[in-house]
């Protein structure tokens, strides 16, 4: 706790954490609490949800049409490892 005395680590009200605190918290959450064999795992999944989120400039270029099958086999090859993986 110590470490997150520091005003870097809240937002402008100096009362709630900014990005940079929950991204701190998290990652020593994470290197405690979880195993690193899943970690790649979770990139995998973040990089998926990522690219969910992702808001396309023209969504019939070939570009996008292209990115989303690239995505959708990655949802694939993630769900034959974890078939109870749900994406939305």
């Amino acid at each position: 706790m110590d470490e997150l005395r520091d005003y870097r680590f809240y937002d402008q009200d100096m009362l709630h954490p900014n990005k940079t605190a929950i991204d701190y918290i998290w990652n020593c959450f994470k290197t405690c609490w979880i195993s690193e064999s899943v970690f790649e795992i979770m990139q995998d999944v973040e990089v998926v949800q990522k690219g969910l989120s992702h808001i396309p400039f023209n969504p019939n270029s070939k570009q996008y049409i292209s990115f989303i099958k690239g995505l959708k086999e990655k949802q694939k090859v993630l769900n034959k490892k974890l078939a109870r993986l749900v994406f939305e």
